[in-house]
Formats: structure tokens, C-alpha cells, sequence
């Protein structure tokens, strides 16, 4: 029996991958969660593993085709027979039909980034690589195109192997001779009839001014940008903001934390208790973390899989962190860290950018007092958390103290919630936070 293997979804606002190169051939045997081929995205490059063990029978994407998510590329025979017959040492059968792709070298993200050229150089390949194919890209090199003067027909203006071909085609005809057009005597019984003005399409050019300058968005701002207009048509918004006193996290931080690197390898900081305190704030309000779906019906989602939004040099990306709810306040610090990292280093593999049904955002780090979030579609909600600010507050008795205070923000979909659950989970969150002594177990 055959199954076939699919372009998977990497990421929630991915649409579409390319094949960068197929690491087996047809006919080759594969092993469950072995390597199958590249894949790259908008977001990240990634091994496609295999889903199960078997025999390739069919490739039907080949390498550097760009196809939508969903899209059957592969089919892998499961039968028991094809386990039996893969002894080790038998040669290949030979090849009956049409020749098997020669299966390209995987390109490793550690070379392109450092063949990129940086701030100045690195910038601009990464930007080349996500906004065209492969293939698109190799054939630009080789006619000297510039890729400025090509409008892309793919997903978000991506340049594909056809509008390469279709601008060196053009580029090549002849250019049309104008012939005169005939002049008519009209009889002397007629009026003249006047000469039939075609209209002449009006082009559209953007220009800059004297003290402007046109930029090329990267292909992952792109993406990013018809993720948040689809997610803001898509969800009615609604935002609902609260003040939490994070006076004893604050000074157990200021105490603790570089004794904690020193120990464990890596840094903690405010993200690890707030991601605790949405845990507990789901499981009060279950309706928090789920999807509305395009049938109308709601779907909560059992498992607590909080996305953490990830500045890179190349944009924001979300990776997940699984089952969040089961971590100790310094085992999310350690998942987060490692995220983070990976992040970073473009080394984020597809099971990283799947299956969040939360996200929680911290543009605190920036420095911002006060932010609203779009929601990351198809999620019932987003909250972002803010820089932790001294300000003095009135608290017990009526007096007046200087305390550690930061707003959490929750943007959410009010198909799915009103403000009474909305706040309700807020003030779940903020509660667990406050309810932290000065001696906090984090293990």
C-alpha cells in the first residue's frame, strides 16, 4: 500500500515550500523520521523526515518546485514485503523507466549565511533566498537578470522559474514593427470618420521622491504581512489589559539569575513565570486556547502548546514550545532558551514551527510599556507582555510604595470570547503571578 508523503506546514502563515534538494531517490528504503528531503520556506529551511518507513515508489515534486501545503510530493509503498526485501548489501535495481532525479546536495544553512553579505551582504542573500525559488534564482545568475525588474506571480510576489523565462522570452523577441496605418479617403457624400483611439494601459510604476528611498520588502516581510491583514479580516478583535505587581519575581530575578546561568547553562527571565501563569490561566478558561473554525463550530484544544514569538535578523517567527503546561518554571526557561537559539541560527526543524495553540509575545524587551498584538490565525488569542517598569503604586492601608509593575495585553477573537472571559483569564494570570513569594522554587 501506498502512502503518500506531503509539503508540510512550516509555520501558521506558510502557504507554500520548494524542494531544495531530495536526500533519497526513488527506490531507495527509508526508515521512519529519516531524512527525506530539504525543504524551504519563507520562514525556515528544514529536513522533511519520513512519516513512515518504506520504499520510495514515487517522487512527484521534484527539487527546486515550489508547491502549496497539502500537496502530495511523494509516495512511500508500506507493504511488509518492502521491509523483508532490503537486505543491506543488495545493489540497485536498474532503472526501467524514466531516470530517477539526481538527488542535490543539501545546502547547509551555516554555508549560506556565511557566504551572505551580512548587515550589508548577509541581509540582502537571505532576502534574495526567501523572496525567489531556487531554480528562479540559479537562472538569474546565469543570464545576469536583475531580480529588481521582475514582478513575481507567486504566493506574496514570490519570482518563480516561469517569470524568469517569460522576461528572458520577452527580452529576446523582436521588437514590433510599426506599420503606417492606411489613409482612407472618405467619399465626398460622408462625413470624415474620426481615427479609433485604443486606450493604452496606464503603468504601474512606484517612484520616489527627493528624499525618499524604495525599499524590497524580504520575502519573510511579505509573509508577514498577509498573515496580520488576513488575521485582522478574519478575527473581530477585541483587547482587554491589565497591571500586575511582579515586585518578589523582580528582586528574586535581580538575586538569582546569574547564579542560575552559572548553574544550568543558560539565563531565565520574566517569560518563564509568565508562560507558568498562562498555563494556569487555559485551564481555568479552556475557550482561551482554541480555533474557530470555517463551519462554525469551535474546537478547544486539549494540549497547552504555547508559540513564542522570536525576533531574528530576518524577521519574527514562532516556534513552539510543546505540552508548556508539564515544564517547571526552569525547564521553560530551558525550552525557551533553546528556541531562541535555534531561532537565530535558522536551525528551527518543522516540528518547531507546528501546532501552537497560544502565543505569548514579550516586546517588553525593547522596551515597551504598552502594546496590542494581532492575533497568530487560526488562535483564539495573543498576549503580549511588557517591560516590567519602578513606578509607585497605592497598595495595603492606602499608602504609596515604589513597586516592580508590568501590563499584560490580550488581544483575542471575540467570536469566541466575550470580556467576561477574556478578563477572567487575565485575572487568572495575574493572580499566579502575584501569589509568588520572595523565595520561589523554580524546579
Amino acid at each position: 500500500m501506498s502512502t503518500a508523503v506531503k509539503m508540510p506546514r512550516l509555520g501558521e502563515s506558510v502557504a507554500e515550500g520548494t524542494i531544495g534538494a531530495w536526500l533519497k531517490h526513488e527506490g531507495d528504503y527509508v526508515e521512519k523520521d529519516e531524512s527525506l528531503a530539504e525543504i524551504i520556506t519563507d520562514k525556515i529551511n528544514a529536513d522533511l523526515p519520513s512519516p513512515l518507513a518504506g520504499r520510495i515508489v514515487k517522487i512527484l515534486v521534484q527539487a527546486d518546485e515550489t508547491v502549496a501545503v497539502g500537496t502530495e510530493i511523494a509516495l512511500i509503498e508500506t507493504s511488509a514485503e518492502v521491509g523483508a526485501a532490503q537486505p543491506a548489501s543488495v545493489a540497485p535495481a536498474p532503472v526501467t523507466s524514466a531516470p530517477a532525479p539526481v538527488s542535490m546536495p543539501q545546502v547547509a544553512v551555516s554555508d549560506v549565511r556565511s557566504s551572505a553579505n551580512g548587515v550589508g551582504q548577509q541581509e540582502q542573500q537571505d532576502e534574495e533566498r526567501q523572496r525567489i525559488s531556487p531554480l528562479a534564482r540559479r537562472l538569474a545568475r546565469e543570464h545576469g537578470i536583475d531580480l529588481n525588474q521582475i514582478s513575481g506571480t507567486g504566493i506574496g510576489g514570490r519570482v518563480r522559474k516561469e517569470d524568469i523565462l517569460a522576461y528572458l522570452a520577452q527580452a529576446s523577441a523582436p521588437a514590433p514593427v510599426a506599420s503606417p496605418a492606411p489613409v482612407v479617403q472618405p467619399a465626398r457624400s460622408q462625413a470624415p470618420v474620426p481615427p479609433v483611439q485604443m486606450p493604452q494601459p496606464t503603468p504601474v510604476t512606484t517612484l520616489a521622491g527627493v528624499d525618499e528611498e524604495i525599499m524590497q520588502p524580504s520575502r519573510m516581510r511579505l509573509a508577514i504581512a498577509e498573515h496580520m491583514v488576513r488575521s485582522k479580516r478574519t478575527s473581530p478583535h477585541a483587547t482587554t489589559v491589565v497591571e500586575v505587581d511582579m515586585t518578589n519575581i523582580a528582586k528574586w530575578l535581580e538575586k538569582n539569575k546569574e547564579e542560575f546561568k552559572r548553574r544550568e547553562g543558560y539565563g531565565i527571565s520574566y517569560v518563564p513565570f509568565v508562560m507558568k501563569a498562562v498555563c494556569e490561566g487555559i485551564r481555568k478558561f479552556p475557550l482561551i486556547n482554541s480555533t474557530w473554525t470555517d463551519d462554525n463550530k469551535i474546537i478547544i484544544k486539549k494540549r497547552i502548546n504555547l508559540g513564542i514569538a522570536v525576533a531574528t535578523d530576518a524577521g519574527l517567527v514562532v516556534p513552539t514550545i510543546y505540552d508548556a503546561d508539564q515544564y517547571t518554571l526552569a525547564g521553560l526557561a530551558r525550552q525557551v532558551n533553546a528556541l531562541a537559539q535555534r531561532a537565530r541560527a535558522n536551525k528551527l526543524t518543522i516540528q518547531d514551527m507546528q501546532n501552537s495553540t497560544f502565543v505569548v509575545n514579550n516586546p517588553g524587551v525593547f522596551g515597551t510599556i504598552l502594546s496590542v498584538p494581532i492575533i497568530n490565525q487560526p488562535h483564539a488569542g495573543i498576549l503580549s507582555m511588557d517591560s516590567v517598569v519602578k513606578r509607585p503604586v497605592v497598595i495595603e492601608d492606602d499608602a504609596i510604595a515604589v513597586r516592580s509593575m508590568m501590563y499584560l495585553c490580550l488581544s483575542f477573537d471575540h467570536r469566541i470570547l466575550d470580556g467576561a472571559g477574556a478578563g477572567g483569564f487575565l485575572q487568572a494570570v495575574r493572580t499566579k503571578l502575584q501569589s509568588y513569594g520572595r523565595e520561589i522554587d523554580v524546579y
